[in-house]
């Protein structure tokens, strides 16, 4: 499919168009890792970007995670990477990051002893108050209750 000149790609909502990963060299126009990723509005993140995306906030999830970064992983505009990895996960990126959140905390609340506080800070969260709020919107009780419940 030609796009005439007077429309650009980026309007045409249908029409796919390769995007460089990694950073972009001003003078060359060539991603840094060299490989070429084609973005499809309708079907996401392709696989190997979205399993790096994954990765990062996994490994980072105790630490402030950016749209900026994650955007960055995925060699998009931050708009771009938020759609397509709406598409991929069904969820946008903050929902993502705190379901990781939670889950961080689940399992910290199953192994070891820590105090909330501790276990809130682990996990990323800004304090207890904030922890204990998602914690019960995502698993339903308590991180306290939880604890008492998964050992009982």
């Amino acid at each position: 499919m030609t796009i005439p000149e007077s429309i650009d790609a980026g309007d045409v909502p249908c029409v796919s168009r390769p995007v460089l990963q990694g950073t972009i060299g001003a003078e060359t126009g060539k991603s840094a890792d060299g490989v070429l990723v084609q973005f499809h509005p309708r079907r996401g993140l392709p696989p190997r970007v979205l399993q790096q995306v994954r990765e990062y906030v996994d490994a980072h999830v105790e630490s402030s995670i950016s749209l900026e970064v994650l955007a960055g992983i995925a060699g998009l505009s931050i708009s771009r990477f938020a759609h397509a990895f709406g598409q991929s996960e069904g969820m946008t990126p903050h929902e993502y990051v705190m379901q990781r959140r939670v889950q961080r905390a689940r399992e910290l609340l199953a192994r070891t002893d820590l105090p909330l506080a501790e276990i809130a800070c682990a996990s990323g969260f800004s304090d207890q108050g904030h922890f204990t709020c998602r914690f019960q919107e995502h698993v339903g009780t308590t991180p306290s209750n939880y604890r008492w419940l998964i050992r009982g």
